[in-house]
């Protein structure tokens, strides 16, 4: 914490009393006090300093001799319960910290070093889960992503706070800004559009097209986790299917409403040896099948092929989930139900459903109002 010390002396030439403010800031680092001062002419002055230095690498550095590193606060982190403020973190987050601080002391980290790791993180590619591993793709970061990232590193830090290892978070007070994020995707099918796409569907050349769809829009599930579902991860008794990889880095069970569950039934029956894919690729069955041309064709056939101008109010793939999410949280208020269905990390994450569209304002208004 930082004080302040007020001492007047009188000048020897002129008899006037010279006021003094002398600034002090002390903190117990990886369980070592360490403190510096300045002195200085206004007390405006001397607060501005003290703002500025808490935690600055200077001072961190005075106690970094002893303590932890990061990566033994990362083992013991991953390994304790969660509490509030440390509930969020992803591996692959965890992984990246963890490779980039993690030889560095605790008292070490400050916002100049986390900063210097964002911009790297901004201008790193994104990565995929294929069949072959995980591929780096021809697209950086979004912002919504680095932020994700730092969610995770500020978990960590939480934890350090919380267990005494620190006594101040790094990443508070505006020291690491957070990047605005996009608005995201708005677009939410309609009944006539769901069925166009099914239509459109039947016409496909790819015969698991229409139950490939209709998994994503009874699920809300990701397109990687359809596409890489295997015949080992599907329980037609239990009627789920068991997601292992996800995006979050969580198992979940995947429920199998019965339609979907009878046309898997069937197509179990014709699915060729030596293919571990539910949605395979016909030519090499030994990989899941690229869909990208094929929904592009199922999109132009229905009309909804890039039919609006605003490219986030187009149609893709992710549509699907968005309006699968939005169909369970108007049905099911209760969002930790239907959390467990989607599979978002947070309920925050999952709460941007809740929002209304112009067809709910306008039923509303009319009702209430009208």
């Amino acid at each position: 914490m930082g004080s302040i010390t007020i001492s007047k002396k009188a000048d020897s030439a002129t008899g006037k009393t010279i006021t003094k403010f002398r600034a002090f800031i002390r903190r117990n680092v990886n369980g070592k006090s360490v403190g510096k001062s300045k002195v200085f002419d206004t007390k405006t002055a001397a607060k501005d300093w003290i703002r500025e230095n808490e935690s600055s690498t200077a001072l961190a550095a005075l106690g970094a001799t002893s303590g932890p590193t990061f990566s033994s606060l990362i083992d013991a982190f991953v390994k304790a319960p969660p509490t509030k403020g440390t509930r969020y973190w992803a591996e692959s987050h965890i992984d990246f910290w963890k490779a980039e601080l993690g030889a560095m002391k605790i008292g070490e980290i400050d916002r100049g070093t986390i900063n210097t790791c964002k911009a790297k993180l901004m201008a790193q590619k994104a990565r995929a889960n294929t069949p072959n591993g995980v591929k780096e793709v021809d697209k950086i970061l979004t912002p919504a992503t680095v932020n994700r990232y730092l969610a995770s590193l500020s978990s960590v830090m939480n934890f350090a706070v919380q267990r005494g290892i620190i006594n101040i978070h790094p990443m508070k007070s505006g020291q690491v800004v957070k990047e605005q994020e996009s608005k995201g995707r708005r677009r939410i099918l309609t009944p006539d559009e769901e069925a166009r796409l099914y239509v459109a569907c039947d016409e496909s050349r790819w015969p698991m097209m229409r139950l490939f769809l209709r998994v994503c829009l009874t699920t809300a599930a990701r397109k990687s986790e359809v596409l890489n579902l295997r015949w080992q991860d599907i329980d037609l008794a239990q009627s789920v299917a068991w997601l292992h990889d996800t995006k979050n880095g969580d198992s979940r069970a995947m429920p199998l409403v019965g339609d979907v569950k009878a046309s898997l039934a069937d197509a179990s029956k014709v699915r060729p040896l030596g293919s571990d894919y539910v949605f395979f690729d016909p030519r090499h069955p030994e990989r899941p099948k690229n869909i990208d041309t094929i929904w592009r064709m199922v999109r132009q056939r229905a009309g909804l092929w890039r039919d609006r101008e605003d490219a986030l109010d187009q149609v893709v793939l992710h549509t699907a989930r968005h309006t699968t999410a939005t169909k369970l949280v108007r049905s099911e208020k209760n969002l930790a139900r239907v959390q467990a269905v989607t599979g978002h990390k947070t309920l925050s994450q999952l709460s941007r459903y809740t929002h209304l569209d112009s067809g709910d304002a306008v039923e509303l208004a009319e009702r209430v109002l009208g």
